[in-house]
């Protein structure tokens, strides 16, 4: 029998990203062990359409388990998405967000954290604990999205120097700024994603198709 889940608290902000912006970051599953290292270790894919989602997860340095499942389901007509947490067969809670525009630059989200098996009494501590988490990740998702909209409204399609090979500063995934360096071996790895290519070449060797032309300007 599934535990009960109890409302442990909301979390409410404003964000200097738009509708789109934000429907588009709760759809990226691949940017969690990246832009969001501090809380997740690794993910693995199991399913994706234009609704959501669903992937295994590892939490920093837990790569080999235990995992959790997630699955986040998105309604664009209504704002809202629910991400599910599970542990094996148990349901560990449901986050449920809605975004609103508050204009064409601009959501408000409003996070309400239900979580299975507290108590009412220990609610205010776990409610704590995720606006705590949440603050962050968005600190480090707004961050994201506001160089997303900037990268689509006027695209970087500058170089760099970069020991002693010329690289994009944007990343040819979505356009993101390709601030990282190359490393002993010659990879430069997006830190936004984690795509990973051969500085030399432009390929990318994390298994994309996207990359660039080796001393093209």
């Amino acid at each position: 029998m599934a535990e009960p889940l109890t409302l442990a608290g909301t979390y409410t902000r404003d964000l200097a990203a738009s509708l789109e912006r934000m429907f588009e970051n709760a759809l990226d599953w691949e940017h969690l062990p990246h832009l969001h290292s501090g809380s997740f270790g690794a993910i693995r894919l199991m399913q994706a359409d234009a609704t959501g989602w669903r992937a295994e997860a590892a939490l920093p340095g837990q790569a080999a388990g235990p995992l959790l499942t997630l699955d986040l389901r998105l309604d664009r007509q209504t704002g809202i998405w629910i991400t599910r947490t599970w542990q094996g067969a148990r349901l560990l809670g449901e986050i449920r967000t809605l975004a609103e525009a508050t204009g064409p630059r601009g959501c408000r989200v409003t996070v309400a954290f239900h979580i299975a098996g507290i108590s009412a009494a220990q609610a205010p501590a776990v409610g704590d604990y995720y606006r705590a988490l949440y603050a962050t990740l968005y600190d480090e998702d707004e961050a994201m999205m506001v160089a997303r909209q900037r990268a689509l409204d006027a695209p970087d399609k500058g170089w760099r120097d970069a020991g002693g090979v010329r690289i994009p500063n944007s990343c040819p995934h979505l356009g993101l700024p390709l601030t990282a360096d190359p490393d002993a071996d010659g990879i430069v790895t997006c830190p936004w994603h984690g795509y990973r290519f051969d500085a030399a070449t432009g390929d990318c060797v994390s298994g994309a198709t996207c990359g660039w032309r080796a001393g093209s300007a």
